[in-house]
């Protein structure tokens, strides 16, 4: 019988349930793609579903998989990302997807890819890939200097972690500056800890590490480049960037609904809109909303507000009642709260937005650079602290809103932190503008950044697969 070589490799993605990781994977997998890889995307089905609509009118060729999510108690029915739920309901949608473990064996049995790529909640997906000689890559959808803080060797410990742990640096850390405050590391402590029996965050992230072949992380030299070494020294495996994954403004047309938001924002003058918007996954106490609100009044400039609510609350929630008393009729003529989900992308292209008031999530942080919008840094939990000190007090692309010891805001520090950003004839607003647009040069412009890191990949993607190929 004559033998017959598979030469197209194969690489099957599995994020965790959430956008801000889903898309990065998303992102990924389109750029394998074009380069000719098979790629494979698995998710549970109302994820797909959004992927595949995604995929209407682009041209990857992208095999869409569905796993359903098994029934979990206190898992509301149709619930299937972090979006949906508070944060303290977390621990029990990771509690569903480990029941994915044996659905995922029997179809890696089918689909027998040479490679997945996996996320940090599916720590058993490289144990399992394994026992069919699958190779696991493990991919940081967050940047350098927050995974090196937190994935450090020496935090994988069987003793309590301690928020005097979590506010030091690891050994040798390149940063003075990047470091968790007391109030985050309170916040923070909790994912390195067992509840209810359930293996920790930090579990499944150390146990992702360790099982891996290598690593990819979504970063790249032009931001962190001493960050990547130190990490790749500090875990003592190949740890290789495929670049910031931003992704394409959508070619889709809008609905009627999401296109309201620019609509508004046609009518305001040129880069004087400051975007206020905390991601899929950042839900504002009342008192947080109470203080951004006057705060976002105090600076007289228009504003657009996106305020979302998870959609599996206990508490019933709505805009106006948690707004302060007259807010809305005060700045009707100038500002937009809005609590549907909004075009970001759309958004931070229009003409008429000036600055970013984010969370500081890593995907929010590298969409702003590429369209070259200055940011006001105010991160609200998990590595967004780290995400503020990098690119606030590090890169300079930034300023980051002041805060008093506890983690509170008022609406002072709001005010403050966006007018200093605004106005360019103040040192704060100079330099963010000037270092938003060399980074951006340095990153997205005619250098083939971009391109630069995916092309590394695959060169490391096919060195392994041509000296392990098989004949059938």
């Amino acid at each position: 019988m004559g033998a017959a070589v598979k030469d197209q490799i194969h690489v099957l993605m599995f994020p965790w349930l959430a956008q801000g990781h889903i898309g990065p994977f998303f992102e990924l997998s389109k750029r394998l793609a074009n380069h000719g890889i098979k790629v494979t995307f698995l998710s549970t089905p109302r994820n797909i579903a959004k992927i595949r609509a995604l995929l209407l009118d682009e041209c990857w060729k992208i095999d869409l998989v569905e796993l359903p999510l098994p029934s979990v108690e206190g898992l509301p029915a149709g619930v299937e990302s972090t979006a949906d739920v508070p944060n303290e309901m977390e621990a029990v949608l990771k509690s569903a997807l480990d029941g994915l473990e044996k659905p995922f064996g029997k179809l890696l049995q089918c689909l027998l890819p040479d490679y997945i790529v996996h996320d940090f909640s599916q720590y058993w997906a490289a144990t399992v890939a394994a026992k069919f000689g699958i190779p696991a890559i493990f991919f940081l959808i967050f940047n350098a200097a927050m995974s090196s803080y937190v994935l450090h060797p020496s935090r994988d410990k069987e003793d309590e972690t301690t928020v005097e742990d979590l506010i030091v640096a690891p050994p040798d850390f390149p940063s003075t500056q990047v470091a968790w405050r007391p109030f985050e590391a309170r916040y923070i402590a909790p994912v390195f800890k067992e509840s209810n029996g359930h293996i920790s965050v930090m579990r499944r992230a150390f146990k992702s590490v360790n099982g891996c072949s290598f690593i990819i992380i979504r970063s790249c030299l032009e931001m962190e480049e001493k960050f990547l070494l130190y990490l790749e020294r500090a875990i003592g495996k190949a740890v290789v960037p495929v670049g910031p994954l931003p992704p394409d403004l959508p070619k889709n047309n809008l609905s009627e609904n999401e296109s309201f938001c620019l609509r508004w924002l046609d009518k305001q003058p040129a880069s004087s809109v400051v975007y206020a918007s905390f991601g899929s996954e950042c839900f504002l106490s009342k008192e947080q909303i109470g203080a951004l609100a006057r705060g976002l009044e105090g600076t007289g400039l228009p504003f657009l507000w996106v305020l979302r609510f998870p959609r599996f609350s206990k508490e019933e929630c709505s805009v106006s009642g948690l707004l302060p008393a007259g807010f809305e009729s005060r700045t009707r003529d100038r500002g937009l709260v809005y609590s549907e989900w909004a075009p970001q992308l759309q958004i931070l292209a229009h003409p008429s937005v000036g600055v970013f008031l984010s969370h500081s999530g890593w995907s929010s942080v590298v969409e702003a650079v590429k369209l070259g919008v200055k940011l006001v840094l105010l991160p609200m939990n998990a590595d967004q602290g780290l995400n503020a000190r990098l690119v606030g007090d590090e890169l300079k692309l930034g300023l980051e809103v002041e805060r008093e010891e506890d983690g509170s805001f008022t609406n002072d520090h709001i005010r403050t932190a966006v007018l200093k950003v605004v106005k360019e004839d103040c040192e704060e607003g100079t330099s963010v503008k000037s270092r938003i647009s060399q980074m951006r040069e340095s990153i997205f412009g005619d250098s083939g950044c971009e391109e630069k890191y995916i092309n590394q990949l695959i060169k490391r993607l096919d060195f392994s697969h041509r000296k392990n190929r098989f004949v059938l």
